[in-house]
């Protein structure tokens, strides 16, 4: 094709500057939105793979038919846990106290957490872990960005995002009055901040971690009975799928005490499962945002073309042929496909940063593959839409026409 005739069809593309506009608005608003939910979806899938991963040997030991608040798990449960045939398999284990009532002292305050915002009584849970064996899991006091790990009793370590988030109530040094049911008041030293940035399994973790010691004098205060031994044990073992994790787990649930076994992969799982909900909605949107965008090209380009019948006569009289006047039709559609799906692309774009600025902690990822996507949408509209009103401007017959002046 000329260089004449490609300037003829970008001049005609946009001779009606208001209808082009629209059409070029409606696709691009329509783009902007699919951009957006599929980031969204890649992102959450990108996030529940990572997830999936590091989670796939992750078992949670509890007493059987018990919550975990309550659960009481003897002193020796790693001895009996080790136990098992396939012991040799558990690269980490890790007995903690699941510390109560800083669900009742977080009323006092307005911390709470990016991971769970406006969730204030949830981002305050504590727990008692011994630092060798939370080491092997590389959690929170493995992280220590500011002051130290705890080493004696009444000496805690915080998320970080509490440093920032309470008015100055959880900084290295500060010693906070824990009430205990309204009667006791416990001085309990911050001698630590943990970083929860980079973790994808932060929810999973406590926001307050102290000695094992501290976390079972503080439940023998709070609660109405003894806690001698830990409310939960955490075990990692070396396994490449979820089926060699559920073996290990038959194991655990054939020890005595009787044991209750959680599989946190298998909960990761289920979680993607759901996501595939989302992305069935997020390709009903790509459908509809097809025919609307596709509607939108044929409706501007059938109006233009009604309008230019007299031109298209004219130029079949003096020798264009069939397929060069489709051709330049289908190729304006093309064009408006095109720009509206790049400024679609750019709107999208937009709202993602907007979203990213406005959350500390964001999962939304712009994938090749969606650069792609709203490439092939474009193309998709114009080779669409403009063969409706190609193969109309084509037949027309310069006699008739002329004939109808």
């Amino acid at each position: 094709m000329s260089f004449q005739t490609i300037s003829f069809v970008v001049k005609n593309t946009f001779r009606k500057k208001l209808v082009t506009a629209l059409s070029i608005t409606g696709i691009a608003i329509g783009v902007g939105l699919m951009v957006t939910l599929s980031s969204a979806s890649a992102g959450f899938n990108q996030l529940l793979d990572n997830t999936i991963a590091e989670t796939l040997g992750d078992v949670r030991v509890t007493e059987y038919n018990k919550d975990i608040t309550i659960s009481q798990l003897p002193e020796n449960i790693t001895d009996t846990i080790m136990t098992i045939e396939n012991s040799e398999k558990i690269e980490a284990i890790s007995p903690i106290i699941y510390v109560q009532g800083f669900e009742q002292f977080s009323e006092n305050i307005t911390a709470s957490s990016p991971h769970r915002p406006g969730m204030a009584t949830v981002a305050l849970n504590a727990r008692g872990i011994n630092p060798i064996n939370d080491a092997q899991f590389e959690g929170p006091t493995t992280r220590i960005i500011e002051g130290r790990v705890y080493q004696t009793n009444f000496e805690i370590i915080v998320a970080d995002f509490l440093t920032s988030d309470s008015n100055g109530f959880f900084v290295v040094g500060q010693t906070i009055d824990f009430q205990i049911n309204f009667t006791y008041a416990i001085p309990l030293t911050v001698v630590g901040i943990f970083d929860t940035s980079q973790d994808t399994l932060a929810m999973l973790h406590p926001t307050i971690v102290m000695s094992v010691a501290t976390g079972r004098m503080l439940n023998n205060l709070f609660l109405p009975y003894e806690l001698t031994g830990y409310n939960y044990v955490n075990i990692r073992f070396d396994s490449s799928s979820l089926e060699t994790t559920e073996k290990y787990a038959e194991e655990l649930e054939a020890l005595e005490p009787k044991l209750q076994i959680e599989l946190i992969g298998e909960a990761m799982q289920d979680a993607s499962s759901v996501m595939q909900n989302f992305n069935t909605v997020q390709i009903i949107l790509t459908v509809i945002v097809i025919v609307a965008g596709g509607m939108a090209i044929i409706v501007a380009q059938l109006m233009g073309v009604t309008e230019r019948m007299k031109e298209f006569a004219i130029m079949k009289a003096t020798g264009w042929k069939n397929r060069t006047i489709l051709f330049t039709i289908i190729l304006e559609s093309i064009i408006i496909g095109l720009v509206g799906a790049l400024i679609g692309f750019g709107f999208g774009a937009g709202l993602i940063f907007i979203a990213q600025r406005g959350a500390t902690e964001t999962f939304i990822v712009i994938t090749w593959q969606i650069a792609l996507q709203v490439l092939a949408l474009g193309i998709g509209f114009g080779l669409i839409a403009g063969l409706i009103p190609g193969i109309r401007a084509a037949r027309v017959k310069p006699m008739e026409v002329i004939r109808g002046l």
